[in-house]
């Protein structure tokens, strides 16, 4: 796990709790919602702001919104099946097919970036592929997954309470990001969503590179000077 540049939480729930992470991360080479140049967003439930009831868009992280990021989360998979459980806040499911997301991340210009998806799902589970959603793809490059949490859920929507995380290393520069990704059928519920993106690597002046060639040049001459002694 430190691979993927996470610090996890020692130990997890003693039973799944939807609407809450059970298990945390945060970045390992930048502080959340501290360090220049970083975004967070994060949603603990989601609401239809700038859709149709026939395609749901949420613009509007309710948890965390660092750094000045602009965000368009918008499922498009369902065919207009998909719904927010609860009616105006809650998580975004469809029980007649499998629902699949298009979320655009704005103002990230400049990089390589480190990127980092977390994402919480509660119902259907293909325990083949040991997830409920799949395909994740960042400006059509795929990430490394990584589960997280994973227990059945019980109730009514049933199934297993999932959480993972998804990772992009070194993202080459972009004026947005795309991230997509499906559920691996019906009845699978996006429960929660966080995404951090790290700062861009900080240039070192010009005048570090001069001083360091000059060094390297008093060095080459010390030597032939030594040497033709």
């Amino acid at each position: 796990m430190l691979g993927l540049g996470l610090v996890l939480t020692a130990g997890q729930s003693a039973y799944a709790a939807a609407g809450v992470w059970d298990n945390t991360f945060t970045p390992s080479s930048w502080t959340r919602q501290s360090t220049p140049g970083s975004l967070y967003a994060e949603w603990n439930s989601f609401s239809n702001d700038a859709g149709t009831a026939a395609n749901i868009v949420a613009t509007n992280p309710d948890v965390a919104n660092f750094g000045g990021g602009t965000y368009n989360l918008s499922e498009n998979g369902s065919g207009g099946t998909a719904f927010i459980v609860g009616g105006t806040a809650g998580n975004i499911y469809s029980f007649a097919a499998p629902t699949a997301f298009d979320f655009t991340v704005g103002n990230v210009a400049g990089g390589p970036r480190d990127v980092y998806m977390r994402i919480g799902s509660v119902g259907n589970f293909d325990t083949t592929l040991n997830r409920s959603f799949t395909n994740f793809t960042l400006n059509g490059v795929a990430g490394t997954y990584q589960e997280l949490f994973n227990q059945a859920a019980g109730g009514a929507m049933g199934g297993n309470e999932v959480e993972a995380v998804v990772s992009w290393l070194n993202v080459a520069p972009a004026s947005s990001f795309l991230l997509n990704w499906n559920a691996i059928g019906s009845s699978v519920s996006l429960d929660q969503l966080s995404l951090d993106v790290g700062p861009t690597p900080v240039p070192l002046p010009a005048a570090i590179y001069l001083m360091g060639s000059g060094l390297v040049g008093i060095a080459a001459m010390a030597r032939r000077r030594l040497q033709g002694a």
